[in-house]
């Protein structure tokens, strides 16, 4: 047979068999069969996912007896033959529309089972892009970002998802039935912020082909797209608050700083005239009291105002003016105006701390703070200096803490009088016919007035007073200011004289023992002149006889001794 007969002859027998399967098919579904649910035929596979292009076999079994078995289909078909199993089998399916079907003759009827094909392809490309757009975007206007996937089938099964660097943002599903390759476009409203700048977006296309697709699905991802947010400067306003402190004596440095793209130029408006340039500006208690720092780019300026709060504290008597009464109670003040988080105060007296207390809690700039000190003042107290100090805690920039210092608190003390009884006795002699100066002193403020009551009706004014037998025996000193009065009672007790009498006596006692002691020294004396004798040129004395004499007339005469006297 020649080979094109033969060709003509193979391709009628399989028209043929096509044909005769064609028209069971028709009858049985006319006459009510339900083949594919009653078919004694077995796939191994119950869908098939392919590659366009790609290798399929898929086998086919029975085990009842049958005439005849086979694969129809427009790739691959397998003539009827009787075995118990036949197998498809395609090496490059390119058939998009394919729906190959096993049959078999059996119990005098054909019936089939259909194998579902699904042929897919994934995309040429994935390309992601603005819509109408090029350069930076704003912060807060709308963009379109448009995904664009070319050639990829089935479509019913792609799925494109978008992105946020790894964070999926959002989907898009497609519901078209064409099963061949097609374009298709994906589009997501953006509307940027801060937080976008640098940030990357990107499209994926996915085919999700069910179970029996691959695992994981095929996809095809676009290159990242950049996007550049431009945004007005946003200042830093955890690093400047909108109040800052400034101590006598502690420059302080504050700084402004701004997020915004492009990035901003910072200034410092001091005045309408002084404009300082830079992120970071020097205050201290000569300051202007209100600064603004401005932010500047091309998208727009923000303004931050500050305001130097000068940091002060103040003492007072609280609702008490003028001098202290000693004994009173009384209630020092001290206000504290600052911004610290942490403050403790301290009382000073004298250079000695009397009172702490402290403080933890941010304070409100707009009131003052107050801690108080109950006193007592005494009479040592009067020109004593209070003063009140205010530690302030302003984190490790400022290493030791400042200090606020009050002006001192001097106050005055009024005290009731006080007689010095040591000069003034309870009880003060005179003597008769003499005249005494007595003294009372008072210490008190203010300085007391001194007065004695001599009587009812007889007061002297002064601190002296003279006294005289004559003056009354109960006196009363009276020391008075607006205090009080402090009252001294003092009794005169009149005294005799006896010191005339008694010098008197004593003259006599001593003239008595003066003439006492004459009458002794000159019988003393008369007794020694006797015993003494001078022998030089003595002459006898005719009257005496052999006595010799001194050279004066004797005109004693002497006695003339014998030698026995004079032996004895």
């Amino acid at each position: 047979m020649k080979k094109g007969s033969f060709f003509l002859a193979t391709s009628f027998r399989i028209f043929y068999m096509r044909l005769i399967g064609f028209c069971f098919l028709y009858f049985s579904l006319v006459a009510g069969t339900h083949a594919d649910d009653e078919c004694p035929l077995q796939l191994n596979s119950q869908r098939v996912v392919v590659e366009y292009g790609g290798s399929v076999l898929v086998n086919c079994s029975t085990s009842v007896p049958h005439t005849g078995m086979g694969w129809e289909a427009s790739e691959g078909a397998v003539p009827m033959i009787n075995h118990s199993l036949i197998t498809w089998r395609v090496s490059e399916l390119r058939e998009w529309d394919i729906e190959p079907y096993c049959y078999i003759n059996y119990n005098k009827t054909q019936c089939t089972v259909t194998l579902p094909v699904t042929i897919y392809k994934t995309p040429d490309s994935v390309s992601i892009s603005t819509v109408n757009h090029n350069g930076p975007m704003m912060e807060g206007n709308q963009y379109e970002l448009q995904c664009d996937v070319l050639n990829v089938a089935p479509v019913q099964n792609l799925t494109v998802n978008w992105y946020k660097g790894q964070t999926l943002v959002n989907q898009t599903f497609f519901t078209d039935t064409i099963i061949t390759p097609v374009s298709k476009t994906s589009k997501l409203q953006i509307r940027p912020d801060r937080a976008d700048d640098g940030a990357q977006y990107w499209c994926e296309a996915k085919l999700e082909l069910g179970e029996e697709g691959p695992r994981p699905p095929p996809n095809v991802t676009s290159e990242h797209l950049n996007i550049t947010v431009y945004f007005k400067p946003i200042i830093n306003e955890t690093k400047l608050p909108s109040i800052v402190p400034a101590f006598r004596g502690y420059p302080l440095e504050i700084v402004c700083e701004a997020e915004g793209n492009p990035k901003p130029t910072i200034s410092w408006n001091l005045s309408t005239t002084d404009i300082v340039y830079g992120e970071n500006l020097t205050i201290n208690d000569s300051t202007p009291e209100d600064l603004h720092c401005i932010a500047n780019n091309s998208v727009g300026s923000t303004t931050r105002r500050v305001k130097v709060s000068i940091q002060d504290i103040s003492l007072s008597t609280g609702n008490h003016t003028g001098p202290m009464t000693m004994g009173k109670e009384y209630e020092l003040q001290c206000d504290v105006r600052t911004v610290a988080k942490s403050v403790v105060v301290r009382f000073y007296r004298r250079q000695q701390i009397v009172n702490e207390t402290i403080f933890n809690d941010t304070f409100n700039t707009s009131d003052r703070n107050t801690s108080k000190l109950q006193i007592h003042p005494k009479k040592t107290d009067d020109g004593a200096l209070y003063w009140c100090e205010a530690e302030l805690e302003l984190g490790e920039g400022h290493q030791p803490p400042p200090k606020v210092t009050s002006d001192p608190l001097n106050i005055t003390v009024y005290y009731k009088p006080i007689i010095n009884e040591t000069k003034l006795l309870s009880k003060v002699p005179v003597f008769r016919g003499y005249e005494m100066v007595i003294v009372c002193e008072a210490e008190g403020k203010p300085t007391p007035t001194i007065s004695w009551n001599l009587s009812a009706t007889n007061i002297v004014l002064g601190e002296t007073l003279n006294i005289t037998e004559l003056t009354p025996k109960d006196l009363h000193c009276i020391a008075s200011n607006s205090v009080g009065s402090t009252i001294r009672r003092v009794k005169v007790v009149l005294k005799e004289d006896y010191l005339p009498l008694i010098a008197g006596l004593v003259a006599i006692i001593v003239a008595f023992i003066s003439v006492i002691f004459i009458f002794i020294y000159s019988i003393y004396y008369k007794k020694a002149k006797m015993g003494r004798y001078n022998l030089k040129d003595a002459k006898l004395s005719p009257q005496n006889g052999d006595i010799a004499q001194n050279g004066k007339d004797n005109s004693i005469p002497m006695k003339k001794l014998s030698q026995s006297n004079s032996l004895a």
